[in-house]
C-alpha cells in the first residue's frame, strides 16, 4: 500500500465500484476582499458561478484540499482559515448516474495571497461580489455561503493584510 493517491482518486474509485453510493467529503473557502466581497468563479459551460473549492484526493484533510482546489481553481495562496460549518446532503444521484453523500467543510479565509486568475477550465472568470449583487450560484454551498454573508452585513471585511 503506497500512501499517494491515484492520479483520480474518484475516476479510480467508481471504476470498482460502479454507480453505487458513495460518501465524498469536499471543502470550500470563502474568501473576502477587504470591502468584504465574496470572491466567486464562473463555471465553464455554465451560467452559474460557484465557490472556489472540491473534492478531497485519498487521506487529504479537507483544509488542504481547500487550499489545493482554492490554489488550482483561482491562483490564491491561502495562509490562514477557520472552519464554520459542515454541510451534509441526502442520498443524490448525478446526471452520469453516480450515486453519493456529500459532505462539505466550509471555511473561511482568513488570510491570502495573490492576485485571483481562473484557471480557464473548471472557471472562466473570477470576481468579487458584494451581498446584495450575488449571481446565481451552484449547489448546497452557493447557497450557504450568500445566506452566511448576507447575515453577516455590510461591515464584512476580511483578515487580509
Amino acid at each position: 500500500m503506497t500512501d499517494s493517491a491515484p492520479p483520480d482518486y474518484i475516476a479510480s474509485l467508481r471504476s470498482l465500484i460502479g454507480t453505487r453510493p458513495v460518501n465524498l467529503m469536499g471543502a470550500v473557502g470563502l474568501i473576502l476582499n477587504d470591502r468584504g466581497e465574496l470572491l466567486l468563479q464562473h463555471l465553464a459551460g455554465r451560467d452559474v458561478w460557484a465557490v472556489p473549492g472540491g473534492l478531497c484526493e485519498l487521506g487529504e484533510p479537507p483544509l488542504e484540499a481547500m487550499r489545493r482546489e482554492v490554489r488550482e481553481e483561482t491562483e490564491l495562496e491561502v495562509r490562514g482559515a477557520e472552519l464554520l460549518d459542515l454541510l451534509t446532503t441526502g442520498h443524490r444521484r448525478v446526471s452520469n448516474g453516480d450515486e453519493a453523500y456529500f459532505y462539505t467543510a466550509v471555511y473561511l479565509v482568513t488570510d491570502w495571497y495573490g492576485t485571483p486568475v481562473p484557471d480557464g477550465v473548471e472557471g472562466v472568470e473570477v470576481a468579487f461580489f458584494s451581498p446584495d449583487h450575488l449571481p446565481p450560484m451552484r449547489g448546497q454551498p452557493g447557497a450557504w455561503a450568500a445566506e452566511w454573508l448576507r447575515a453577516r452585513g455590510p461591515l464584512a471585511t476580511s483578515a487580509r493584510p
